[in-house]
């Protein structure tokens, strides 16, 4: 694994990220932390295995704690809280290394989404109905429509893909102090780990720029240094 906080690695990331659609971000963060051999098979990953990956890019590069801010649902009432990320490695060693196998519901076989099928997703006029036929195949593998199924099918199939989709479902549950309601806010890994790339890599910019100005170095120089060193010559540049 590489470290996206090591600094050529997190500016790489974060250039490369930054230029694709959201639903991508997580698969180039992925590859550029070393967990998956190269973009195309990011990108092939099932959503659920994409996550556990994030997770465990997150807690190398930046820790398992994480500040989350979200609206009560009821009251609208600004919510705070302090995350501790699971490690998928101890909660489910599967979703790092091992594939997830479909499910079945009736005669139909629901797969595993992929970071591809979100992408077509995103692209497409209805967005549900597209993930609906790339994943839930008939008995003779055709694609089966929604409107063809009873709503108890329907239900069964939502409760397939939400348990396939494994560390992509995370959710946090809390009281609202306010109005007293309680409160389900879906947790997306894949997001969290790029808010912090996103965050930490313009930093580091201001950084390379501020002793780029004082000192005259271009930014290998700058990234070369170790994160004590370059803040001593931080502090310098400011005096």
């Amino acid at each position: 694994m590489r470290v996206l906080a090591e600094p050529t690695v997190l500016l790489t990331a974060w250039e490369e990220a930054a230029a694709v659609p959201a639903a991508a971000r997580a698969a180039v963060l992925v590859h550029r932390a070393g967990l998956a051999p190269d973009l195309d098979a990011a990108l092939d990953l099932s959503i659920g295995r994409c996550a556990a990956l994030a997770l465990a890019a997150h807690t190398a590069a930046f820790g398992r704690d994480v500040d989350v801010v979200f609206p009560c649902t009821s009251c609208g009432a600004r919510l705070e809280a302090e995350l501790h990320l699971p490690d998928p490695a101890e909660t489910d060693p599967e979703a790092l290394v091992g594939a997830v196998h479909p499910d079945r519901v009736d005669d139909l076989t629901v797969h595993p989404l992929t970071i591809r099928d979100l992408l077509a997703a995103a692209t497409g006029v209805d967005g549900r109905a597209l993930l609906f036929s790339r994943c839930v195949r008939r008995a003779d593998g055709t694609s089966a429509v929604p409107a063809d199924l009873s709503p108890a099918q329907r239900e069964a199939v939502d409760a397939a893909a939400d348990r396939l989709a494994g560390f992509a479902a995370l959710a946090l549950r809390m009281t609202c102090p306010s109005c007293g309601d309680d409160v389900r806010v879906a947790l997306d890994p894949d997001a969290l780990l790029w808010d912090q790339v996103d965050a930490a890599a313009p930093a580091l910019l201001d950084e390379v720029a501020t002793l780029a100005r004082a000192f005259g170095w271009d930014e290998a120089t700058v990234l070369a240094l170790s994160p004590a060193r370059r803040g001593a010559y931080l502090e310098r540049a400011a005096r």
